[in-house]
């Protein structure tokens, strides 16, 4: 079982800026509102897989948009600015990168938060950095005797649930509140790059529409689905003398 109640350092790690929203912006928002530190990590920028059609510095002013958009969204949140780690990996290209470069970037950052959760992709999303982040989370979380780090896998319209059979099968439904929710279509709508009209999986109108059927699911009025890749139930057992 997920103890939110126990939680006092979530990490996520989401691909690109908006992943965060898209996939877990109502929840962060109740975690923000129950004083939860939250760190937000982001490995790759979002522009630069649109090199084909702009210039480098379209892309580069792009990206300074984005990262400063990145922020504004995530105070809407509730989120310090000085909680979010942005990285430089290549943006639908991370796979041109090893998957252990990722994986040592992550760690670093779990060895300084030192959550007590970590939100991720759910690996078969059809972004490859989505599945990449999937696996650097696997790898970096894994539990020994010194921590156990539960792992939920998010959400995110447009990308999970597309390759068939998908293999998503949410096990795992966090009630958000109406204000929840409208914190959370407000803050994507501060991705003015990013945001889409209706019906496109990244509109306000079907993230309202998809916390609809979440909550119809669990027995709420809104929610977030999730995927439980890893969690543990807090008991710490000593080794016996030999």
């Amino acid at each position: 079982m997920i103890n939110f109640a126990q939680m006092k350092r979530v990490l996520t790690f989401f691909a690109h800026p908006d992943d965060e929203i898209l996939g877990a912006g109502g929840t962060l928002s109740r975690l923000s509102e129950e004083k939860v530190d939250i760190h937000i990590v982001i490995p790759a920028a979002g522009i630069h897989a649109r090199k084909n059609i702009l210039t480098e510095r379209k892309r580069n002013e792009d990206l300074r948009i984005l990262r400063r958009d990145s922020q504004r969204a995530l105070e809407k949140l509730g989120i310090s600015p000085m909680n979010i780690h942005l990285g430089n990996f290549p943006d639908n290209e991370m796979d041109s990168r090893t998957l252990l470069s990722v994986i040592h970037y992550l760690e670093k950052i779990i060895s300084e938060v030192q959550p007590d959760l970590i939100i991720t992709h759910h690996w078969r999303c059809t972004n490859i950095d989505h599945q990449y982040c999937h696996q650097a989370v696997v790898v970096a979380s894994r539990p020994n005797t010194i921590r156990q780090i539960p792992v939920i896998c998010a959400e995110i319209p447009g990308s999970t649930g597309y390759l068939k059979p998908s293999f998503w099968l949410p096990n795992l439904f966090v009630e958000i509140t109406k204000k929840d929710l409208a914190r959370k279509i407000l803050a994507m709508r501060t991705y003015g790059g990013e945001n889409r009209p209706e019906p496109h999986p990244r509109s306000g109108g079907v993230l309202k529409a998809l916390a609809r059927v979440r909550g119809s699911e669990s027995g709420y009025f809104f929610a977030e689905a999730f995927m439980i890749q890893q969690c543990f139930n807090g008991r710490r057992i000593e080794c016996p003398n030999e």
